[in-house]
């Protein structure tokens, strides 16, 4: 009976669920790598182009701004 209920049910079962589990991870490989990852890059190239060209630009100019109003307040 239990050679039976082992050979029948569980390894059934067992690999069912080690096929459900193959079948997820090929999906989600394929998701990272064609459109999470794609995305994820993008999402960092985007924010990298902002951080140097806009934020960086911005900062630069308010530190000028202030390193020459501090140089007029110390000639004063």
């Amino acid at each position: 009976v239990v050679t039976w209920w082992w050979q029948n049910i569980v390894k059934r079962y067992f690999a069912l669920v080690r096929t459900a589990f193959r079948l997820v991870a090929t999906v989600a490989r394929w998701l990272w790598h064609y459109v999470l990852g794609p995305v994820f890059r993008g999402i960092g190239k985007v924010i990298s182009w902002w951080w140097n060209n806009i934020v960086k630009r911005y900062f630069n100019t308010v530190k000028a701004a202030i390193r020459t109003l501090a140089s007029v307040f110390r000639w004063l």
